[in-house]
């Protein structure tokens, strides 16, 4: 079993010295950093990205929901609080648990194999079959330049310049993309950070995204710009 890289994120000393010990009860876990405040937790992330971040959310005047756009795309994220109304907020941000303070060891350990699960389905997603009724190829997914939605259908563009349009929802490719670390922009693209080129910024409001393999670049919206400057363009 390979170990998970984690970080504890919270401005309660104790807090962090509970989890920590809980952690280390825990088979296939190595703590490798604690921070204290948003600045400290910035700094352990742009460092070497752990696996997973054990975040708080109330960390007055600071708010852990501000620290997401500074996570990797591989980063998984578990809040760990002492409030339970922020649940849903939590699990929109795509964060892959939820615990409640003070933390239960048998709730921490299914955790850790929920977040082992992923970990092991990330080195498996290795390609993806792509094609028509007539051809069809294995296509790896690192060779993958951008997933762009059309409905039920989407457009499978390849760093080589090669497009499939394909029945599969976005859904499907956010949940298989992420966690081979492509970068989801919103509910119709998802890119993959080694396609990225330039980002253009047209407004405040809106950007010009160009990517390897895609004959035009795309034009992004206000949501979708912010998270390519802060995701794409400031890695």
């Amino acid at each position: 079993m390979n170990r998970l890289r984690a970080i504890l994120v919270d401005d309660e000393r104790l807090a962090r010295q509970q989890l920590s010990k809980l952690l280390q009860l825990q088979a296939g876990v190595h703590l490798v950093g604690e921070a204290a405040n948003l600045t400290e937790a910035i700094a352990l992330l742009a460092d070497e990205p752990p696996d997973v971040v054990f975040l708080d959310i109330s960390m007055p005047p600071e708010n852990g929901f501000d620290l997401l756009p500074h996570v990797p795309p591989a980063t998984q994220v578990v809040f760990v609080t002492a409030h339970s109304e922020h649940a849903i907020r939590a699990f929109e941000s795509k964060a892959l648990d939820y615990l409640l303070k003070p933390v239960l060891p048998e709730r921490l350990t299914q955790t850790i194999e929920r977040l082992h699960e992923m970990a092991s389905l990330k080195r498996t997603t290795a390609s993806v079959v792509l094609g028509d009724q007539r051809n069809w190829e294995k296509i790896p997914v690192e060779a993958i330049s951008a997933v762009i939605g059309d409905g039920n259908y989407s457009h499978v563009h390849t760093l080589t310049g090669s497009n499939f349009f394909v029945r599969r929802p976005m859904r499907d490719w956010e949940k298989l993309l992420s966690a081979a670390g492509f970068v989801v922009l919103s509910r119709s693209l998802v890119v993959n950070p080694a396609a990225f080129v330039r980002l253009e910024v047209v407004r405040r409001e809106e950007a010009i995204l160009h990517l390897i393999g895609l004959p035009e670049p795309i034009q992004l919206g206000r949501t979708a710009s912010l998270r390519a400057r802060r995701q794409l363009a400031s890695a």
